[in-house]
């Protein structure tokens, strides 16, 4: 059994063909330590099957060539030793997933290829991706997330009570319907080097406007599937104090369609670390 000891985040942007993740989050972390959960138990809930003792485990991490170097308190220290003590035979891969990507490629599901196909990463958007024509999704009581289309039509406005635009593109126009003063725009394209983070400050000091004034604010890009999706999670983190991953799930169990791309998925970890 191959086990993927990476977060979440780390995991859906790519990992061993046949891997499980098991999250390597503070809390599961701490449940661990506090024998809270049981380490077969994590892992059968996350394989949906059972699971011999007998079996082999090999676990993986990023790229940690010698596993003597983990401190007691590092994750993979903690599932190692908890894992050493049910099941007869755990291996740690050295080199991790980077380190078997070198050598085996072929071996590695990325989310790049299990998807949709995009034009090049210098594209300023992604054209193949279709615009969401799900509706507005409540992500919060006072913020919703959806596509440009959602955030055109007066009518979702007025059934959701919606009466804050804050626009994550470039290109989508303001809505008529919206007062200039309830209008936000983060200029960012949808592409693999455009930095979001610098933009979370005023993004937030906005929704924190909206939250206080008891208003209610559509978040939007062209689909409602990458760029205002990453804004949503990062501001769920700050909001509600969660974790990447933990945020991730939140957003995604609301809204299926939503996809980040790599390169907001790694920014949104960067943030993590700065709460």
């Amino acid at each position: 059994l191959l086990v993927d000891s990476r977060s979440f985040l780390e995991y859906n942007t790519s990992h061993i063909q046949q891997a499980i993740n098991v999250c390597g989050s503070k809390l599961v972390k701490r449940r661990l330590q506090q024998g809270k959960v049981r380490v077969k138990d994590l892992l059968t809930q996350t394989c949906q099957i059972d699971i011999d003792d007998s079996w082999d485990i090999i676990v993986y991490d990023q790229c940690t060539e010698d596993p003597s170097y983990f401190t007691d308190d590092n994750f993979v220290y903690i599932l190692l030793y908890k894992l050493t003590q049910v099941f007869t035979c755990v291996t740690f891969l050295k080199g991790g997933l980077l380190g078997l990507q070198a050598m085996y490629p072929s071996l590695i599901e990325n989310k790049d290829t299990t998807g949709y196909k995009c034009t090049p990463l210098t594209s300023l958007s992604q054209p193949c991706m279709p615009v969401s024509n799900v509706g507005p999704t409540r992500i919060l009581p006072f913020l919703y997330l959806g596509s440009q289309r959602d955030a055109l039509s007066k009518e979702i406005a007025q059934i959701n009570g919606i009466t804050y635009v804050l626009n994550v593109s470039l290109t989508c126009p303001k809505p008529a319907y919206i007062q200039d003063a309830h209008f936000k725009r983060i200029p960012i394209n949808d592409n693999y080097s455009e930095r979001m983070v610098p933009f979370f400050k005023e993004a937030f000091q906005f929704l924190d406007m909206v939250r206080e004034s008891n208003g209610c604010v559509l978040v939007h890009c062209l689909a409602g599937i990458s760029r205002s999706p990453t804004l949503a999670i990062a501001y769920v983190m700050r909001h509600l104090k969660m974790m990447s991953e933990d945020a991730y799930r939140y957003v995604k169990d609301k809204r299926p369609t939503i996809s980040p791309n790599f390169n907001f998925l790694g920014q949104l970890l960067d943030y993590e670390k700065k709460l």
